[in-house]
This record gives C-alpha cells, sequence and structure tokens, in this order.
C-alpha cells in the first residue's frame, strides 16, 4: 500500500516564489502576482503568464485530496504553504540581519 508522507528536500525558494499556484478554501492564488480566484487545472497564470510547477495549501488538507490532485496534475511538486511560508521568513530576516 502507498501513502503520502512529507519528505524533507532543500528546494530554492526564488524558484518557488515564481511557480506557486496557492489553493485555498474555494480557489487559488499565482503567489508571484497575487491573482485571485484561479482554479485548477491551470498550467500558468493567466494575469502574468508564470508557470506553475508548485502547489501549496492554505489550509490543512486530506489525503485523499492530495491523491485527486496528484493524479490529475503529476506535473505538479506538492509543497507545505506553512514550511515555505517560514523558510521565506527566515530568508528575509536573515537579508534584514544582515546589512
Amino acid at each position: 500500500m502507498k501513502s503520502f508522507l512529507r519528505v524533507w528536500e532543500f528546494l530554492d525558494l526564488d524558484d518557488i516564489e515564481k511557480h506557486l499556484f496557492v489553493l485555498g478554501e474555494l480557489s487559488g492564488e499565482c503567489f508571484s502576482c497575487h491573482k485571485i480566484g484561479l482554479k485548477l487545472p491551470l498550467k500558468e497564470c493567466p494575469n502574468c503568464h508564470t508557470q506553475f510547477r508548485y502547489i501549496g495549501f492554505r489550509r490543512k488538507v486530506h489525503p485523499s485530496l492530495i491523491d485527486k490532485l496528484k493524479k490529475e496534475n503529476p506535473q505538479f511538486q506538492l509543497i507545505d504553504f506553512d514550511d515555505f511560508k517560514r523558510a521565506l521568513s527566515r530568508k528575509e530576516a536573515k537579508k534584514f540581519l544582515d546589512i
């Protein structure tokens, strides 16, 4: 039996920022230009034309939704949005403190 597990991996935050689709309760958002009201399946933002490569979730998601999304959109890498936001905050704090 297979199941989804969180895997720790080093990823490029700048790349994620530029190619992230954030899925909320009712619709999604392009993290690059912050266009809201987007629905899957989208491969690119209709506003800024960024190519989506990652999906993050604003809410806790059930494994069945992850399974469905992965089957319908195998080209996307699913990320933990909270982990991403924390890493982004650390990056911004480091820039501020290194001045």
